[in-house]
Formats: C-alpha cells, sequence, structure tokens
C-alpha cells in the first residue's frame, strides 16, 4: 500500500480527550492502587494506616469464580448442510473438525488459562478485558512454514474505537491501539518495511506515559539504547478486508491490507455501561466502603496507642518528680495525705457498637459483592450438600459476567479461524493432542475461507468438590465392574495420576496379547 501521509495521530489526539473526561485513565489507576493494597496515597493527618484489604479478597473471589471452568471450543460450518456436493462437505467437515481439535492445542500451548486470569482482572480492575491477536512470522513451527498467531491482553486505556458510544468492536470504522516501543526495534522494523531514512530520524524518544494503565507505567529506563516512543496501530476496512497501519506521531512504519475480515480485538465489559463502550468495575462501587474500613480501624488503633494504658498524675510540688521502678522509694515534700498528692486514671473506655458497626461494614461489603463465607470456603463443611447450593446461590449474580466472558472467547476463537484462513498455507498441518501424543490434521484453509466458520464455546461450571466428587462416582462404577480400569484412567480429574496415558497404553497392549493367545 502507499504510504501517504497519515491521520491516526489526529483521531488518536481525539480519543485521549474523550477518555480525559469520562476519567478513564484516573479510575484504572485508582482501582489498581486499591487492589494492591496502596489505599492511604492522599491521607494527610497523623493516623496510623492500616490496610484490610477487602477489595483484593473480593476481587480474587470474583475472578475466580468467572475463571472456573474448563473452556471447550469448537468450529462448525453454517452452510455445511446446504452443500449439494457430498465430497466438498466431506472436506470442509474434516477440515472444520481439524481446526476443532487444534483449538485445544493452541488453548494448552499459548497458556491460555493464565492469559484468562490476566484478561479477568484487568476486567474487574478497569471495568474492561481486551485480548488483541497479530501475526508473528518469526515463530517456528516444525514445518516448512514459519510463523504464527500470538494473542496477548492489553490494557483497555491503550484502545481507541472510532465511536464510543457503541459496545461493539467489529461494527466500529475504525480501532486504533497504542503502546510503548523502544526506538531502536521500531527504527529496525522501519527500514525493513522499506520506511525512508528521513523518515526513520524522525522516531525518537517522547514522555507520553499516560497511556499506560498504573502508576508504575511511567517508570521507564533512559538514554539512547533504552529511550522509547509511543506507536499506534490503526485497523479499519477496504473493500470487506481489514487493512492496518503502524505509525509513530512523524513516521509511517508499515502499512498492509490483509486477508482478514475480523479486527484482531476481542474484549468484553465486567457491568456494561449504557451507551459507551467502556464497561463499569466492581472495584469502583466498593471503594467508600474500603475507605470507611481502613479509617475506622485507623482510629481504633489511635484511640488504643493513645489510651490503653493508665497514667499517673502527681503533684509536683509535693512530690518533685515521679519513678516507676520497681522497689523505689518516692520522696515527697510536706505532709499531708498522700493520696491526694497521686492519683491513677485509668484506661480510656471505647463505645459500644463501634467493633460491631466496622465487622457489619465488612460482612456487608463483601456479602453484596457476591464473597459470603460459603462462597470463599469460610465454613466448616459439616454439610457438603449445603454448602455446595450455597456456592451456586452466590454465584447466580455473577452469570451476566461469565456470559460476556464467554462470549469474548467466541470472539477470540473467530480471530483465530479468520487468522487461520488468511495466513496458513493449505500444504500447513494442524497439530493437536491425541492419547498418544502430538498428531497432525489436514485442513483445507483457501476453501474454508470461502465457507461460513463460527466458532462455539463452552464453559463448564467447576465447584471445590467437583473433582473429588468426580473420583467418588468412578471409584463406585470400577468397583461395580460397570467402567473397565482403562475407562477408569481416561475420566479420572486431571492431576489425580500422573503418565496415566502412557498406563493406558501398557493396559490396552497386554489386554490385546491376552485376546491372541
Amino acid at each position: 500500500m502507499n504510504k501517504t501521509p497519515s491521520k491516526t495521530w489526529s483521531q488518536y489526539e481525539a480519543g485521549k480527550e474523550y477518555k480525559r473526561r469520562i476519567g478513564l485513565y484516573e479510575t484504572a489507576h485508582r482501582n489498581e492502587r486499591y487492589y494492591r493494597g496502596d489505599q492511604w496515597v492522599n491521607s494527610g493527618d497523623e493516623l496510623p494506616r492500616p490496610v484490610f484489604n477487602v477489595i483484593r479478597r473480593i476481587t480474587d473471589y470474583l475472578i475466580c469464580s468467572v475463571a472456573s471452568g474448563k473452556v471447550n471450543i469448537s468450529y462448525s460450518d453454517e452452510n455445511l448442510p446446504f452443500i449439494r456436493s457430498s465430497s466438498e462437505a466431506r472436506l470442509i467437515a474434516s477440515s472444520v473438525q481439524a481446526m476443532s481439535q487444534n483449538a485445544a492445542y493452541r488453548w494448552e500451548r499459548c497458556k491460555m488459562d493464565h492469559m484468562m486470569f490476566r484478561l479477568l482482572g484487568d476486567a474487574a480492575i478497569s471495568g474492561d478485558g481486551i485480548l488483541y491477536c497479530y501475526w508473528d512470522a518469526g515463530i517456528e513451527s516444525g514445518q516448512i512454514f514459519n510463523g504464527d498467531i500470538v494473542t496477548d491482553v492489553i490494557d483497555s486505556t491503550n484502545v481507541f474505537p472510532a465511536d464510543v458510544n457503541r459496545a461493539d468492536i467489529q461494527s466500529q470504522e475504525y480501532v486504533i491501539l497504542s503502546g510503548r516501543g523502544s526506538v531502536l526495534s521500531l527504527k529496525a522494523e522501519a527500514e525493513a518495511h522499506g520506511a525512508s531514512p528521513d523518515d526513520i530520524k524522525k522516531i525518537i524518544p517522547d514522555k507520553e506515559f499516560s497511556i499506560g494503565a498504573g502508576d508504575l507505567a511511567s517508570y521507564e529506563l533512559e538514554g539512547d539504547e533504552e529511550g522509547k516512543t509511543t506507536y499506534l496501530i490503526k485497523f479499519w476496512r477496504e473493500d470487506g478486508f481489514v487493512c492496518f497501519e503502524k505509525s509513530t506521531r512523524e513516521c509511517v512504519i508499515r502499512r498492509a491490507k490483509t486477508a482478514c475480515k475480523l479486527y484482531p480485538i476481542a474484549y468484553f465489559n465486567w457491568y456494561p455501561t449504557k451507551n459507551s463502550f467502556h464497561g463499569t468495575s466492581p472495584i469502583s462501587g466498593i471503594i467508600p466502603n474500603q475507605n470507611f474500613i481502613n479509617r475506622a480501624y485507623a482510629m481504633l488503633m489511635k484511640h488504643m496507642t493513645d489510651s490503653a494504658f493508665s497514667k499517673v498524675i502527681y503533684d509536683k510540688t509535693r512530690i518533685p518528680e515521679w519513678s516507676n521502678r520497681v522497689g523505689e522509694a518516692i520522696a515527697a515534700v510536706g505532709g499531708g495525705n498522700m493520696s491526694d498528692a497521686v492519683s491513677v486514671v485509668g484506661t480510656g473506655t471505647m463505645q459500644d457498637g463501634y467493633m460491631d458497626l466496622v465487622a457489619q461494614a465488612t460482612s456487608m461489603t463483601k456479602e453484596l459483592s457476591g464473597a459470603t463465607d460459603s462462597a470463599l470456603g469460610s465454613v466448616v463443611p459439616n454439610n457438603t450438600s449445603a454448602i455446595l447450593a450455597l456456592q451456586e446461590s452466590s454465584r447466580l449474580p455473577l452469570e451476566q459476567v461469565r456470559s460476556a466472558f464467554s462470549r469474548c472467547i467466541e470472539d477470540l476463537a473467530n480471530i483465530w479461524a479468520d487468522m487461520m484462513c488468511a495466513y496458513y498455507p493449505k500444504e500447513r498441518l494442524l497439530p493437536y493432542r491425541s492419547e498418544k501424543g502430538v498428531a497432525l490434521a489436514e485442513a483445507d484453509f483457501p476453501r474454508l475461507a470461502k465457507a461460513l466458520v463460527k466458532a462455539n464455546v463452552e464453559i463448564g461450571s467447576i465447584s471445590n468438590y467437583s473433582d473429588s466428587g468426580t473420583q467418588a462416582v468412578l471409584d463406585k462404577l470400577l468397583d461395580g465392574g460397570h467402567i473397565t480400569t482403562v475407562q477408569y484412567l481416561k475420566h479420572i480429574p486431571n492431576g489425580t495420576f500422573g503418565n496415566r496415558y502412557s498406563l493406558i497404553e501398557e493396559l490396552s497392549e497386554s489386554k490385546g496379547e491376552n485376546e491372541n493367545e
């Protein structure tokens, strides 16, 4: 594509002004500080500064409750029932099945379970969880074809949609992503993609720290070798296909038209906000409660420090100096009753109900956020069925978040399929995990690019007792002779038995030898 001057930066500046007005940066920074325990930033009094981090306890529970479930991705072609050619239908069906098998392998290989916790953590803190996919041509695949799809989590403060009132990223006219990169790496990338030497010289370090989420984003190394600058990646569509441009303020690094049809960005809101692309964090509403709890305990500590011990008051005209040394005599000047010269002030008393109020504020904050004692596992498991019922009921308010999270993963799976059809040649094989190890399957990507491939995502529910319950049921089935040892080993929970597939293979071979005899 011809590298004409870019208008990306003017659109980016307009997006920054909108975010500044709605306070997205300030909200994300504040919530992140409270989550990590930095909750006394603006306190100027002399109170102690205890941190009873209720916010982190609640947030971790919410994140784990939404993430607790095995993700299963499958693909289908919605046009398949209407294809009249049986051979054509078989080719597409086998290709779609290969993509479904590869999805589980890709999920495991890219450590997506860990990435989902990062995604949910960002959504819980800032209100938005955003995934970004890009093609890395330098990744080795073990085949003659190099390059693969990379998936990463990016901050919501680095995404600038064209229409900030529309909560749908694929319908946007354009989407801009911002990031920080070293000047040396950006110059090398610009040179590799044909930028002129004069334009490359315009890539210089800057101090555009405000695009990073969190206070620590402003701490960068300085110097010629470590200097960083802000870059933008703009995505838009031409003739139905996605184009992108990567640039700094004065240099267009790269511009290209792809064979992809979807923007490589998947996102979800924790709590949707009416007429806004960005969502609301569950932390924002409980920060006043967290402040009260911390300050209440701080005043309690101050009170106990000042008045927990009794004080001696003495008449200095009769007793020049008081000593608390054991057994030491104290001299008094003048006569009279010594009880009139010395008295002891007792410890201070605290208002009845003060600690009850603090405890009630803490428990109600957790309860209204869904983090009850039963949900957090803080009760004695005398009745497992009742505890499971309470845990399930406490998770019901999170169904809206779980549904949005599932839709985000489905969007990600569709992006994977779109990028595979765009970048993978027909001869490239797809790895997948089988009982005997890693196997390979064929997929006709040019044919799939013309099909209507859609992803389907299922997220299983997991409770604290699911593994033990599954194990107990399998034990009873095995003891009753309803299943074989091989079937038992195939279905036991992961982590219960190490290297079970090798044992399954040995048992199968032993069974085959016995049958031959």
